[in-house]
């Protein structure tokens, strides 16, 4: 009988993943059960958690990595947690049945102490069909991604763990690697590397393998937040859903954005986007924001407001607008990247 079979923090896992993949939420139940999957990380990954290095966070030249303390409470984030982990479940499942037997290599890179988003799949997956190569820059959170390993019992599925600023690996076995599994953002884009990491390791690969998440999304738009209070105060759905307005897309993160992109630049230098924000639109919104909407793979997608890493950016209130008419915005990789704003 395998390790796995018996393993108490696994069988417990595998239930947990039957809520993180049902097709309907029952949010009473996901919180149930992420509240326990977090309990037993704690548990497995042995964290110290009054260590000072427990909270720090690493800053690089493309951005900071979050401390191991930070990337634990992405688990809190319902939908965040369900969307990702179900999107890469579904890229599993559809490499499989690509690759005809073959087990799957996928790539998980910034999976923190506990690699939340793919440690309960593997209770779905057999180690010849899923083999995972993971990527952490920070070794307090390697020490306890290693022991959330061995404690749950899943070193058959582990083919190697890589200490590196992943915005920088040249990556050995690039042609081995079919899904590219990477979460190290925030809304907007702001503050981590999720965008210098992108592009990066998606050259690196296989033209045909997967990226998750597989589009990221900002929009400059208005929004009324007084409608948008009277929407979300109103459950029966007697308010219409018309407080925000999209008005231009301004930044777009995907494999297709990637391969266009470095087929013409050297270097992460991205264009400025104008947007103009009408008469209309300033008397009839309350603020300019820029918004995030992310697809994590197929139909699995996280839309405006729906989870922390799609809440809106205000940029500005339309009554302070006065002669401005147009936002002007460009990516910036650096160490604190982001969006630069300027008004004209």
């Amino acid at each position: 009988m395998s390790t796995t079979s018996i393993n108490p923090f696994f069988s417990e896992l595998s239930n947990i993943s039957d809520v993180i993949l049902a097709d309907e939420i029952n949010f009473s139940d996901l919180m149930t059960s992420l509240t326990n999957m977090k309990s037993l990380f704690m548990e497995v990954s042995e964290i110290d958690i009054e260590s000072p290095e427990y909270i720090e966070d690493i800053h690089l030249t493309t951005g900071k990595a979050i401390g191991p303390h930070w990337a634990g409470l992405c688990v809190d984030d319902l939908l965040r947690t369900k969307r990702f982990s179900k999107g890469a479940f579904q890229a599993i499942e559809e490499m499989k049945s690509r690759k005809g037997g073959s087990p799957v290599t996928l790539l998980y890179v910034g999976p923190g102490p506990f690699a939340t988003l793919i440690l309960p799949l593997l209770t779905k997956f057999k180690p010849e069909e899923l083999q995972l190569i993971l990527v952490e820059v920070n070794p307090v959170t390697i020490t306890a991604l290693k022991n959330t390993i061995k404690n749950v019992g899943v070193e058959d599925y582990i083919k190697e763990i890589i200490m590196a600023d992943a915005s920088q690996l040249e990556l050995e076995n690039a042609a081995e690697i079919d899904i590219l599994l990477l979460e190290c953002l925030q809304f907007a884009l702001v503050k981590e590397q999720q965008v210098a990491i992108t592009y990066n390791l998606v050259p690196q690969l296989r033209k045909d393998a997967i990226l998750v998440p597989e589009e990221i999304k900002l929009s400059v738009g208005v929004i009324d937040s007084v409608k948008k209070m009277a929407y979300m105060t109103h459950p029966d759905d007697s308010v219409e859903a018309d407080f925000y307005k999209d008005i231009n897309t301004v930044f777009v993160l995907s494999k297709e954005s990637i391969w266009n992109h470095v087929s013409s630049f050297k270097t992460l230098d991205f264009p400025e986007i104008n947007t103009t924000i009408s008469e209309e639109d300033k008397n009839n919104f309350t603020s300019v924001v820029i918004s995030t909407d992310i697809c994590v793979h197929s139909n699995q997608k996280l839309l405006k407001d729906e989870c922390s890493l799609t809440m809106s950016f205000k940029l500005i209130d339309t009554n302070k607008l006065e002669n401005l008419t147009t936002v002007k915005t460009k990516y910036e990789v650096n160490e604190k990247p982001g969006l630069k704003i300027d008004w004209v």
